[in-house]
């Protein structure tokens, strides 16, 4: 065994000698640089570059329309480097395109983007409360709780623009917000002047409720889902449960009230009502809101405060319930989303709705590709006594309103005090798939749907 091991060392260094030779040095050629240094479109359009990102930027006027036929008047890169695009080319930069470089044995690949001057405000908020933007006449309209306890003459405003418009006045000081509070944005020729209103709420028309005293203090999912609510519903607010308990909101004109609770799933009702102090605290005052006419939605773990109203058996809690551990929003969507079915499509509730290419009609899509989903879920499976959606309907004195692939009921209605589905109703959503909020960005179209059905879930209830 030692003559081997003798051998084996012995080849070893022979290897390592011979690996470091002068014959075998020089062989790869890195003595250069790959480096774009200037990069000019139509003789006038250069680009600022970035090493780090590996980005060639040109901007061009907001109503420039010729990008799909540019010319590339000057290129310059490191001394020796060859590129894949060269001086004199039409090229279409509708879309990015790639710029290859090569120097000897380095390569480095750019990104050439040519964008069109911006100006479009996306995101508006008022000491944390946002603001519903309409691009089209420029405006904003915020509404505020008259108890809220903002100073409007002195108030707080954040704002989000498209890449590279700066704003005036800058986003995080104050304004006078008593009166129509003017921001501009510019982006080099494209200029946009918004206007914005802030309207006094003392009594809200629909409200969502959670345990923080402000918006900006819940976590992400239900932070999104109440700004949806508060940012297209006109007069529509947040208030916390305390504020309903104490009776320092008005719900004489409240027609909806939105509860979305992003929690550890409960087991039972017990479970439930054990844990949503805040929930339960208020809950005589939701009863006789309720008894009166008034309407809720009801998502995720929340779907149990319809046993709590008495609108459900308190025996007839969800028996398919997960997620709020660690272990939730590890599930991306792909090209083809997760989705869910309605028992009828024709439905009002499902009005509206974006539809997948080829899927069939009773499908319901609310997430995109590239979403990722919490999956926090609250659902009644197909397993004794919920047999079937018939055997369900009547255990739980509900409608089954749509079910996952496997059968199970993810979305039902109860019948309002009254005792009529409808106006004054109760709709729940125990599906995870009924989601607000994704930590990884995705570009929006079927998660419009979470919208469009609030909004008919709004209309169907109130009038």
């Amino acid at each position: 065994m030692k003559t081997i091991y003798s051998i084996i060392c012995a080849f070893c260094i022979i290897c390592g000698f011979t690996a470091c030779s002068d014959d075998h040095t020089g062989s790869i050629d890195v003595s250069g640089s790959c480096l774009v240094e200037k990069f000019v479109l139509n003789g006038q359009y250069e680009g600022s570059i970035s090493h780090e990102q590996r980005l060639v930027k040109i901007k061009v006027p907001v109503d420039f329309n010729q990008k799909n036929d540019m010319e590339i008047t000057a290129l310059t890169v490191s001394p020796g480097a060859k590129t894949n695009l060269k001086v004199g080319e039409h090229v279409n930069f509708d879309a990015d395109r790639n710029l290859h470089v090569a120097n000897g044995d380095l390569l480095m690949d750019y990104q050439i983007s040519v964008r069109n001057d911006e100006a479009l405000m996306t995101l508006f908020l008022l000491e944390g409360v946002k603001g519903a933007i309409n691009q089209e006449d420029k405006t904003v309209t915020v509404s505020v709780m008259a108890n809220s306890g903002i100073d409007l003459s002195n108030a707080t405003f954040e704002v989000e623009c498209s890449e590279d418009a700066v704003c005036s006045p800058a986003s995080g000081t104050k304004g006078n917000f008593t009166e129509p509070f003017l921001i501009t944005l510019t982006d080099n020729t494209a200029v946009n002047t918004y206007t914005v209103y802030v309207t006094m709420i003392a009594e809200p028309v629909a409200l969502f409720v959670g345990d923080a005293e402000n918006i900006e203090e819940l976590n992400a999912e239900e932070k999104a889902a109440a700004k949806w609510l508060t940012g297209n519903i006109p007069s529509a607010a947040y208030a916390s449960w305390s504020d309903i308990a104490s009776g320092n909101i008005s719900l004489e004109k409240c027609k909806l009230i939105y509860f979305h609770r992003h929690a550890a799933a409960y087991g039972n009702y017990n479970g439930f009502a054990s844990a949503e102090t805040g929930a339960m605290t208020a809950l005589a005052r939701m009863k006789e809101y309720w008894q009166k006419g008034g309407a809720f939605v009801l998502s995720r773990s929340a779907v149990n405060y319809a046993i709590a109203l008495g609108a459900m058996p308190e025996d007839a809690f969800p028996n398919n319930c997960w997620g709020g551990t660690s272990g939730e929003g590890s599930d991306q969507m792909g090209d083809d989303p997760w989705h869910f079915f309605a028992y009828n499509i024709a439905h009002p509730l499902w009005n509206g709705m974006n539809t997948y290419p080829g899927a069939p009609e009773d499908a319901v899509y609310t997430l995109d590709n590239g979403y990722t989903i919490c999956n926090t879920t609250s659902q009644f499976a197909l397993w004794a006594p919920y047999t079937d959606s018939n055997a369900f309907e009547t255990i739980t004195s509900a409608h089954a309103l749509a079910h996952g692939g496997d059968g199970a009921i993810v979305a039902w209605e109860q019948k309002a005090y009254a005792g009529d589905f409808g106006k004054g109703g109760i709709i729940c959503f125990g599906s995870g798939l009924f989601d607000w909020n994704s930590p990884t960005p995705y570009e929006s179209y079927y998660h419009d749907n979470m919208g469009k059905i609030l909004l008919n879930a709004f209309d169907y209830l109130t009038k």
